[in-house]
């Protein structure tokens, strides 16, 4: 690996970058088995989330959720490593897939599909990041899919008191296999105090979220967030050097991508660019249109 010097000057510098308001996670309980920490993309301004529309931080260690819808968007379940037990997921294209700590489960929905996930056991706690990534218009209508990728087929990069999991996408030449449906970068990092702060490029017309599981962080040498708490960067007309570091340790996550300028429109499950699609989506789920899956 290149030295982190190196990186941050090929990367420019920090000054096109834009930075959100922090903001903490609403609390959300769901049963006596569901709680977690709720982010939607309208806590923070200008659209700084986008292309991301809701992350629930969760604790799941009960069956929560029936067979469920999903349109307009992708459902991505990011299972963090100190996950107990295993999940299990199920979805109308006949895909089954058996989720442990680390791995990433990507539900494609698009024009629509039907899915469940639950706790494989009493004993499973699963702990993880439920993820709304918004589809431009152009693909909201496109043949829905799942895929999963096991924690032991992502890269990982090592730096001097830093590890960080390329979860999906690409940063310093280590790639995911995972084959998202639009350009997206999902890092799971963990940092200890270090003289140098970890830096890496964000690219013209992304925006990045940034959530800290753990301990605290400083984004952009200024921004302080807490565990529980997460903030938006944006770069706008040229790219930019994000960086982060800590005086102690933290557990942080990162999810960019490039910002889909339209409306958002979510009922429920479902996120579209206008009433009419909505409308439309609905309409196809009562058909039958999303396929059968049985509870199981």
């Amino acid at each position: 690996m290149p030295a982190r010097a190196a990186e941050a000057a090929q990367a420019g510098s920090e000054e096109p970058l834009e930075f959100s308001p922090t903001c903490s996670g609403a609390p959300l309980t769901i049963g006596d088995g569901f709680t977690a920490l709720q982010f939607r993309h309208d806590d923070f301004p200008s659209a700084a989330m986008s292309p991301f529309v809701m992350v629930d931080h969760f604790e799941m260690w009960r069956p929560t959720f029936d067979v469920h819808p999903h349109a307009g968007m992708s459902a991505v379940t990011l299972v963090l490593q100190d996950t107990k037990g295993r999940m299990l997921s199920q979805d109308s294209l006949g895909h089954e897939a058996t989720i442990g700590a680390g791995d990433l489960h990507w539900t494609l929905a698009g024009r629509g599909i039907l899915h469940t996930q639950l706790p494989a056991n009493p004993q499973s706690r699963i702990h993880a990041l439920q993820i709304f990534v918004n589809l431009p218009t152009r693909s909201k209508g496109i043949a829905p899919n799942s895929f999963h990728v096991a924690a032991a087929d992502m890269p990982v990069i090592q730096l001097e008191g830093t590890r960080v999991r390329v979860v999906a996408g690409e940063l310093f030449g280590r790639k995911s296999p995972a084959q998202t449906p639009e350009p997206v970068l999902m890092l799971d990092g963990y940092v200890m105090a270090s003289p140098e702060p970890l830096s890496f490029p964000l690219a013209p017309g992304w925006n990045a979220w940034i959530h800290v599981v753990d301990g605290e962080l400083c984004v952009g040498n200024l921004h302080n967030v807490a565990a529980g708490q997460a903030i938006c960067v944006s770069a706008s007309l040229a790219a930019g050097l994000l960086s982060v570091r800590t005086e102690s340790a933290a557990h942080f996550v990162v999810l960019s991508g490039p910002r889909i300028d339209e409306p958002v429109i979510q009922h429920g499950p479902f996120v579209f660019e206008s009433e009419a699609s909505l409308a439309q989506a609905i309409a196809n789920l009562k058909a039958g249109r999303f396929g059968h899956l049985e509870a199981p």
